[in-house]
Parts: C-alpha cells; sequence; structure tokens
C-alpha cells in the first residue's frame, strides 16, 4: 500500500483506517513506528482483532491519538481492563467459509498442524484438500496431522456421548484411508492419538483455528475461534502445548491399516 492509499478498513477497523489516511502512513511504516508486526495492523484493519492494550497504546500513540479512538472497547471497561482478548468467533464450524480454509491452507508457509478425530468435513466440503496439503509439503512446508485412533475408548466414548454409536470410529477410518495419498511425502507426518479431545486444533502458521466441542454436540455444530499468535502470546501458547502433548504421545501410521 503506498502512502497516500487508503487503507480498506472493516468493522472495528475502519477507525484505524481512517486515521492511517488523515496521517497519510502506509502499513509498514505504522507497524515500524508502533513496534508491532504488519501482519498485526492488517489483522485490525480488516476486524479480524482487536490488539492488546500494550499494542493498541503504540498503535495510537504512532497516530497521534488514544486507543480508544481506534478500539473503543480497549478503553475502561473493555479489552485492556478485563483482560478479555477480541478475536474472531465463527458460531459453529459450518459457518466457516470453505474459501477461508481453501486459501489459509494454500498460503501456508512455515506450519500446517491439525489435531481432530475424524475431520472427514476437510475431504468432503474443501475441494482438493489433499493436493492442497501434497503442494504444501512440496514447497516446504511442514506438515502434521493426526487423527483419533478407532479403536480407541476416547473415540468410542465421543460417539456415546453424541448419540450416534460408532460412527465417529467410522469416520477416523475413512480419514485414515484418504491420508494413505500423503504416505511417505517428503514433510508430512501422520500419526493416531487417543486423547479425549476437548478442541480440534488447526495450526496454520501463526494461526489457531480452535472448533472447541460441547457435550454431547458433534464437531460441525461447535464453535472455531480464530486466534492469531499475537492476539494473546501466552493463550496461543497454551493451546500449541496442548498440541505438543499429543503428538508427543500419538503413534506413526502404517499403511496397510489392517481394520
Amino acid at each position: 500500500m503506498s502512502t497516500g492509499q487508503r487503507p480498506i478498513g472493516t468493522g472495528s477497523g475502519r477507525r484505524l483506517a481512517d486515521q492511517m489516511q488523515m496521517r497519510k502512513i502506509n502499513m509498514r511504516d505504522l507497524a515500524a513506528r508502533a513496534g508491532c508486526d504488519e501482519r498485526t495492523i492488517q489483522r485490525a484493519l480488516n476486524g479480524e482483532t482487536t490488539p492488546q492494550l500494550r499494542v493498541a497504546e503504540s498503535i495510537a500513540a504512532a497516530l497521534d491519538c488514544s486507543a480508544e479512538d481506534l478500539w473503543p472497547r480497549v478503553g475502561r471497561g473493555g479489552a485492556g481492563i478485563s483482560g478479555a482478548v477480541w478475536v474472531r468467533m465463527f458460531p459453529s464450524r459450518a459457518e466457516v467459509p470453505i474459501e477461508l480454509w481453501r486459501d489459509v491452507l494454500s498460503s501456508a508457509a512455515s506450519r500446517i498442524d491439525i489435531c481432530m478425530y475424524g475431520g472427514t468435513f476437510l475431504f468432503d466440503n474443501v475441494h482438493g484438500f489433499i493436493r492442497i496439503i501434497h503442494d504444501a509439503a512440496a514447497e516446504g512446508t511442514p506438515v502434521r496431522i493426526m487423527v483419533g485412533d478407532p479403536g480407541a475408548s476416547a473415540i468410542h466414548q465421543r460417539g456415546v456421548e453424541e448419540g450416534i454409536g460408532d460412527a465417529i470410529a467410522g469416520r477416523c477410518r475413512m480419514t485414515l484411508s484418504h491420508l494413505e495419498a500423503l504416505d511417505g511425502v517428503d514433510g508430512v507426518e501422520l500419526r493416531t492419538h487417543a486423547t479425549p479431545l476437548y478442541v480440534t486444533l488447526f495450526f496454520i502458521d501463526d494461526t489457531l483455528y480452535a472448533n472447541h466441542h460441547i457435550l454431547g454436540s458433534p464437531a460441525g455444530d461447535n464453535p472455531v475461534y480464530e486466534v492469531p499468535a499475537d492476539a494473546n502470546p501466552e493463550l496461543w501458547q497454551t493451546y500449541n502445548a496442548s498440541f505438543e502433548r499429543i503428538w508427543d504421545g500419538a503413534r506413526a501410521v502404517t499403511y496397510p491399516l489392517g481394520y
């Protein structure tokens, strides 16, 4: 974006866009003056997240205004005081646009890490999922995918809780069968896990998509939170540590499956 070009601000990002236009400052210069990442500015402009108080105040200072001028909720009674983190939330996984999954997976450069049970929606709805993962690995993006072990008691229990019996175990088997196309692909690691999963984790570069599980409700009907690492590094690291703990206890997939 050139210095005189108007930033595209949506939702809560409109005030920031207006201030940037008025000061004739572009995204790169603002990030440098505020001491933050350009992606933080971009997300704020898109209305995807409200920066933490310290970052919001640095951005505001660089624009010679107050954080409350840009994000009223950051002020007294808002995120900066109460400790709330403003991130994008989709009421259900079904409401996450398919284009979003395709876009973020296709553009991943540093990391694709997925921990799920069945995750059959990836094959049913995200057209070309296997090809996208294959291409990402070919371009140097490391990929780790964990699928629920169909024989694990945690998988059986989830089926009981959702009232669908062995259907989840069947979905795990189906997903593992689909993933055989990635067996042996450099940069792709496949494992199964037996963890009682409270949240399906999709780490794509420095952004987490956390699909939480509500007891008795299928994952597709449960909310997805988009959590950039810079929204709250400590929170993000908590999720990341959970993924790594599950990964360390997971088992490498060996084909043919034998079940």
